[in-house]
């Protein structure tokens, strides 16, 4: 899950998880942008006010119109750095407001202010005070290139994943993804990644990993429908067509699949067949696991 590129964010809806409190007034998101903050730290003048139509928005639809407040658009250059520090800010004094403090400890996050090395030490005695100085350490660390930092992220805050997901992890491999972090039991690994955009990642990550050497012991952490997938995507991989409709509806949606009507299974190479051997062992250790549960 991809958090929204617009500043304008307030007709976007945030996971659950990170969501600020609801607009009483939705057409006070109609205001200029840099008004909302403004309201927030209380520094909104009259001529700024005066640019919204209707009416001074309170802190509660201020906080709700900064939902797309993202980093993202500072790269992309959606948005001024400054524009963007200048929200941060107000989410950190919104932070020490009772009311508005769990909308903007969340905002914070899915802002993705943590790559902003100008506001970090702003930001972190708030993810202190709410309990979330460890998620944020490790989204600073993976941020600035701390590729263990990933895994950790991941196995750790899987529940995070609409805020992990902005690590751009779409090319980890599978053995970035194993050994499990210190002090968690292989058995348990595969449950720490079992959120949806944790299992999406390790899908893909098996499936990239076709490309060259497959480890053999991070197959633990597909379930056993996923090493399926992954069976047929060596298969997949050469063109064959298949009869089974979920695989079929599976590789159709992937940019690299070519279904070719002539395929036959000489087209595998000796990787391929090295590749479905691992990838069948897994498979039938997973059955005796299942069997003894």
């Amino acid at each position: 899950m991809k958090l929204p590129t617009s500043l304008l964010g307030c007709f976007t809806v945030l996971a659950s998880s990170l969501a600020a409190p609801a607009a009483s007034a939705a057409s006070s998101c109609l205001c200029e942008v840099d008004l909302y903050p403004k309201v927030l730290l209380g520094k909104a003048t009259p001529q700024d006010v005066a640019k919204c139509e209707e009416g001074r928005p309170s802190k509660v639809d201020a906080l709700s119109c900064m939902r797309g407040l993202s980093y993202k658009n500072v790269k992309q250059g959606e948005q001024p750095a400054e524009s963007f520090r200048l929200g941060v800010d107000a989410l950190v004094a919104a932070s020490k407001d009772k009311a508005l403090s769990k909308g903007a400890t969340n905002l914070l996050l899915a802002s993705q202010s943590y790559a902003d090395t100008a506001v970090r030490a702003k930001v972190r005695p708030v993810m202190v005070s709410s309990g979330r100085a460890p998620l944020w350490d490790t989204l600073v660390s993976a941020t600035d290139g701390d590729a263990a930092a990933f895994t950790r992220a991941l196995y750790a805050y899987c529940e995070q994943y609409n805020v992990i997901s902005e690590l751009a992890l779409e090319d980890v491999s599978l053995d970035q993804l194993w050994p499990p972090p210190s002090g968690l039991k292989p058995a348990d690994a595969r449950k720490r990644l079992s959120c949806p955009y944790g299992q999406n990642l390790v899908m893909a990550a098996a499936i990239r990993s076709l490309e060259g050497k497959l480890p053999a012991d991070a197959l633990v952490l597909l379930t056993p429908a996923q090493l399926r997938l992954l069976r047929n995507a060596v298969y997949a991989r050469r063109g064959r067509v298949f009869q089974a409709k979920d695989l079929q509806d599976f590789f159709s949606q992937e940019s690299w699949y070519q279904p070719d009507p002539a395929y036959t299974d000489a087209r595998l190479t000796p990787e391929d067949q090295q590749h479905l051997e691992l990838i069948q062992a897994a498979e039938a250790k997973a059955g005796k696991g299942a069997q003894k549960g």
